[in-house]
């Protein structure tokens, strides 16, 4: 091998690395990416109504959405969507640390002028 030769494959092999080094993924923290939880309750009969335009919310706006339709999940909801007469109705649960959150979520789901209480 020649010192041209052997020189080049120092170099090649060189970039190689610091290329392998450049695009490695860099550690982020998961503290300034953590997406707030909205726990929704919705009643059985309202869910088919509501769901698509939850998850797109949801999406939107980069919240983790858990959505339930069991009676016990009622107490734990930071929102609740309930049927009352035909007429879709809001809930929020009063404390609650995602409350900006869920408010907004009432108004994306429900019709127009109807507001969470």
């Amino acid at each position: 091998m020649t010192a041209i030769s052997a020189t080049v494959l120092r170099v090649s092999l060189g970039s190689v690395a610091l290329v392998g080094l450049a695009c490695s993924k860099t550690p982020r923290s998961n503290a300034a990416r953590t997406q707030p939880l909205v726990r929704a309750y919705v009643t059985p009969p309202a869910a088919e109504r509501v769901m698509g335009r939850m998850l797109d919310a949801a999406a939107r706006h980069d919240w983790a959405l858990s959505v339930r339709t069991d009676s016990a999940a009622l107490a734990e909801a930071d929102i609740a969507i309930l049927d009352s007469a035909g007429r879709l109705v809001a809930r929020l649960r009063a404390g609650s640390p995602v409350m900006a959150e869920a408010h907004a979520l009432a108004e994306i789901v429900l019709a127009p002028g109807a507001a969470p209480r």
